[in-house]
């Protein structure tokens, strides 16, 4: 399985790999030759929902704890004496990120579109409502698989020009924010 970590404006490709000899985490190939580092992981205490807790880590023969809390976006790591704000993102989450438009952050009406083609399987607002940063708007099924799409600024809704059970085309304009 492949992730994408991105911290402090840089982002690291992970593959982590099961094998019978143990877990092993190696950077995703970028050409040159990359050493491979076997990890044993256990959760010491921890909220399987939130991902909140601390972990015992074995990587490369060093012993580490990690504490790990929830942000609104990613998550705070802190090992040793340094703390990380991270996001941690499936190799498909990545992908779908570095197509889907972004929007400019600015006050007045913010438009949300369709990062793709595909069904809107549940509208989760109606115009009038507030919303907040990051809040679910609606579900948008692509590829038979289920995308929340989400606010990009707090603000009120001001139109829905789709509905469940609707099919649309990428770009297509969602929901419009007055932010």
């Amino acid at each position: 399985m492949r992730y994408f970590v991105e911290v402090d404006d840089r982002e690291i490709g992970l593959e982590v790999l099961h094998t019978e000899a143990g877990t092993i985490i190696r950077p995703i190939d970028d050409g040159l030759e990359t050493a491979q580092i076997p990890v044993d992981f256990a959760a010491v205490h921890s909220n399987v929902e939130t991902g909140e807790g601390l972990y015992s880590i074995i990587a490369g023969g060093k012993s580490y704890q990690l504490y790990v809390e929830p942000l609104e976006h990613g998550f705070r790591m802190a090992v040793l004496r340094h703390r990380y704000d991270l996001n941690v993102l499936t190799e498909r989450e990545w992908r779908l990120k570095k197509v889907a438009p972004r929007q400019a952050l600015h006050s007045g009406a913010i438009t949300i579109n369709a990062p793709m083609p595909g069904l809107v399987k549940e509208v989760l607002v109606a115009a009038g409502d507030s919303v907040s940063s990051g809040q679910r708007l609606l579900v948008l099924e692509a590829m038979k698989m289920e995308n929340d799409i989400l606010a990009s600024a707090a603000g009120k809704v001001t139109q829905v020009t789709v509905q469940a059970g609707t099919v649309v085309d990428g770009g297509k304009a969602l929901v419009t924010i007055e932010a």
